[in-house]
């Protein structure tokens, strides 16, 4: 009994001592993470350019969303540009909306993107429709559920041009609503900025790649010559695909902070999320396999393990010191947890609030989606996204599963 006592609670301590790690961590990456506030103050010139900027806006089933979308795009200072919509087979009236805007608004054009050729997935074939449709010297990906200060577009593509920037993205402000987003959010950005550090990504050295679909501005011609979204059109997760295939090829990729420039409305309905949750984790899953699914252990351990461990021996009639230690462990863990849940939390949205306390139903659903994902790409079976299946198998190749 004693061993077990003693095995127990240097796990605890463990445990403390990892996620104390991992706060610190993000907290000191985090905070000298580039902000793009910052960085336009630091130039002194503007570039006056004629570069026409293709806005490409991928749409499926978006009716709720796309007005602030658009509307904050035509709105935009920058006026040589074209804003095209291209819808992806929704099934409500996004369609029918893009298309009643676009002959009100001469800068807007819509277009359908058709059923996906076999071997497509997610969003790249709208993202590619869109390419083939645009005539700008820059383009410009932006997510459906996005809205843009008007400033945006202009201070962006002066910013690159200057600084010689081939594909540049901004991090949003994001606008959660419901409890399972609050509780997972926090999470998933930490995980993000975690093994995705911007300083990473911005270094030329690392391999480190990824950009947020939210506002990726990138040079038509670095875009052709890395093939596009077709080079990544297997991809589920094709944001972190194509970042990696532009710093790959020797490209100056960079990404900063831009709340004040770029904001999102993330899911509120539960089982979206959790769909979305099993999209991230997928990529993980098809690089190492099975393997991924020792995140999920760790995740149960650095979450889960210190509540069970206070709750269990908090019981006890009587406790030793080597349990007592065990306890105090587990009490500043938790402590921890929901201090980086809260960091992340206000990284992200810019507030603070009792969200942070439900970090540990953002821990069950987390662990849940790396097995269940695990699961289904172990067994080639379909992982949803946007009302739609896609298998992926371990081989590294996905099929088109048009089930919704």
């Amino acid at each position: 009994m004693i061993v077990l006592d003693f095995l127990f609670a240097t796990i605890a301590i463990l445990d403390f001592l990892g996620s104390l790690t991992i706060l610190s961590y993000l907290v000191v990456t985090e905070r000298s993470a580039p902000k793009f506030a910052d960085s336009l103050e630091e130039i002194k010139q503007r570039v006056e350019s004629g570069f026409k900027v293709s806005v490409i806006i991928p749409a499926r089933n978006e009716e709720q969303m796309i007005l602030n979308c658009l509307e904050s795009m035509v709105g935009q200072t920058h006026k040589n540009l074209e804003i095209i919509v291209v819808d992806d087979m929704s099934t409500d009236n996004t369609h029918d909306f893009m298309t009643s805007y676009a002959a009100n608004h001469n800068s807007v054009r819509s277009e359908s993107a058709g059923e996906k050729p076999p071997g497509w997935v997610g969003k790249s074939w709208p993202c590619w429709r869109g390419y083939q449709e645009s005539k700008g010297d820059y383009l410009l990906f932006v997510d459906a559920d996005s809205t843009l200060a008007a400033s945006s577009i202009e201070t962006s593509l002066n910013y690159v041009v200057t600084k010689k920037i081939d594909m540049f993205s901004l991090s949003p402000r994001v606008e959660m609503h419901g409890m399972v987003a609050r509780a997972v959010l926090p999470l998933i950005s930490g995980a993000i900025n975690l093994l995705y550090p911007m300083l990473k990504v911005n270094d030329k050295k690392s391999d480190r790649a990824y950009v947020f679909g939210t506002f990726v501005l990138v040079k038509r011609t670095v875009y052709e010559a890395i093939g596009g979204h077709e080079k990544v059109k297997n991809e589920i997760v094709e944001d972190a695909a194509i970042a990696r295939a532009a710093k790959s090829a020797g490209y100056n990729l960079r990404i900063e902070r831009g709340p004040q420039f770029v904001s999102t409305q993330w899911e509120s309905d539960p089982r979206s999320i959790y769909n979305g949750l099993e999209r991230v984790t997928s990529t993980s899953v098809r690089t190492y396999g099975m393997v991924s699914m020792l995140n999920a252990i760790l995740l149960f351990f650095l979450i889960l393990y210190p509540l069970f461990f206070v709750a269990i021996y908090a019981s006890l009639h009587s406790i030793s010191v080597v349990l007592l230690v065990g306890s105090i462990a587990s009490i500043l863990n938790i402590a921890t947890f929901l201090a980086l849940a809260e960091f992340e939390m206000n990284t992200i949205s810019g507030k603070f609030g009792l969200s942070a306390l439900l970090y540990p139903v953002g821990g069950i659903l987390f662990i849940s989606a790396i097995v269940s994902t695990s699961i289904k790409v172990s067994n080639q079976t379909g992982i949803k996204w946007k009302g739609q299946e896609y298998v992926q198998s371990l081989r590294d190749e996905y099929s088109h599963n048009p089930k919704s």
